[in-house]
């Protein structure tokens, strides 16, 4: 019997729960918004604690990966849940780098770096809670996807009116060093961009 049991565990391993582990990450990244957010501040500096925050999510991504290759069905879509996960993990990346080069640059957060992440923790909280109600409540979800989608629209908006000043700026060094920071947390607002395009995707069964 134990043998039979063995045989059949090869042959459809145990379920994984793949939205589990994506709201799991949602929360992650979320939080790692949220400590960015607070050093732009200048309440604390989390540079440390974003980096580990960072490196325990990589390793719950790594799993779910090895995961997606072992189980034998997913709740949808495998290229999408990968493709989610790995957004998710991009904006948590943006994060991380925009504290590392502010330090590493000696740059002052400003307005616009402020302004732009508080639109992308409001997107990125939109993104926990449509995650969780992944195949519930379709209504809800949408609404969700179009807060995540304005959020990011007014991240574009904030970044063209910075840049705008930057390039005014007569020290072309600190031009240089702000328009680097600028566009790390451009991208990440593109990433909570895709992130919803996947959720809009999956939620209503597109493509």
């Amino acid at each position: 019997m134990q043998e039979k049991k063995g045989l059949l565990d090869g042959l459809f391993p145990p379920r994984y729960d793949f939205n589990t582990v994506l709201a799991e990450q949602a929360d992650s990244t979320a939080r790692g918004v949220e400590l960015l957010l607070a050093s732009l501040k200048g309440e604390t500096d989390n540079l440390e604690p974003l980096e580990d925050l960072d490196q325990r999510t990589d390793g719950l991504r790594y799993e779910m990966e090895r995961n997606l290759e072992a189980v034998f069905s997913t709740p949808f879509d495998r290229q999408d849940i990968y493709s989610m996960s790995r957004q998710m993990d991009m904006i948590l990346n943006f994060a991380r780098t925009t504290l590392m080069e502010m330090r590493a640059f000696d740059v002052e957060p400003d307005r616009c770096m402020i302004d732009m992440t508080e639109h992308l923790l409001i997107g990125s909280r939109e993104v926990v809670l449509a995650v969780k109600d992944l195949g519930m409540e379709k209504n809800r979800t949408d609404e969700l996807i179009k807060v995540m989608r304005e959020q990011e629209a007014l991240m574009e908006e904030i970044y063209i009116a910075g840049m705008k000043d930057v390039f005014l700026l007569p020290d072309h060094i600190i031009m240089l060093k702000k328009r680097e920071i600028y566009h790390h947390l451009k991208d990440a607002g593109r990433a909570l961009s895709t992130t919803a395009d996947i959720l809009h995707r999956t939620a209503f069964g597109i493509g």
